[in-house]
């Protein structure tokens, strides 16, 4: 392989953007196709209804492409692109009315976010494995926004400032839903366990 393939190949998600922002239509398509699925299944958990999560999403990509000259830098891509799907879904969802087909309602205190379920299993050991059920069911005890809180720590592995910027709070609050999270897992089971699983996953 040249330097030049290699390159492009070690591209950063920064430099991409850079790329991008100068008018590459090649660095925004390998922004695409690295992200496309995680901002989808981000959006599912918001709203099961594919054909409209993944107009969200494509939206979003052409938003960033049209207002490319004035988009800013951001620290993280990612936590960006997740931050901008999460207020499209739930800017588009109270206008078209998407759960709701007479009355719009405060679509973010509505919305549930992630159920989890045994499916979305965390590593595949077998001694691990045979406790998936039990852990699902465990996370699905926490309110929305610390399900969603442990979702994006755990499950995506993200900073806490990442995830303060995607929802829109300050990085306390995420440590104190965080805080708040694990003592309700300690009350219902065994707390070391659980932040075991979790804790094996951010590191895999």
């Amino acid at each position: 392989m040249n330097s030049q393939g290699l390159h492009a190949n070690t591209q950063t998600d920064s430099q991409l953007w850079q790329q991008m922002k100068n008018g590459s239509e090649l660095a925004l398509g390998k922004l695409i196709k690295k992200y496309f699925n995680l901002l989808q299944n981000y959006g599912y958990k918001f709203i099961k209804k594919e054909d409209f999560v993944k107009d969200c999403v494509q939206e979003v990509f052409v938003e960033i492409w049209s207002r490319r000259n004035t988009v800013a830098q951001p620290e993280s891509v990612r936590a960006y692109l997740l931050s901008c799907v999460r207020k499209k879904i739930l800017r588009e969802s109270v206008r078209q009315k998407v759960n709701h087909e007479e009355e719009v309602i405060d679509i973010e205190n509505d919305l549930n976010f992630v159920e989890f379920s045994p499916e979305l299993q965390i590593i595949e050991q077998e001694n691990i494995q045979e406790n998936t059920q039990k852990i699902a069911n465990l996370l699905n005890l926490l309110p929305k926004r610390q399900r969603e809180v442990v979702y994006l720590r755990y499950y995506q592995n993200l900073e806490r400032d990442e995830i303060a910027q995607i929802m829109g709070i300050n990085s306390q609050s995420v440590s104190n839903l965080l805080q708040v999270a694990f003592k309700t897992i300690r009350e219902n089971w065994s707390g070391f366990m659980i932040y075991y699983v979790l804790l094996l996953n951010t590191m895999l």
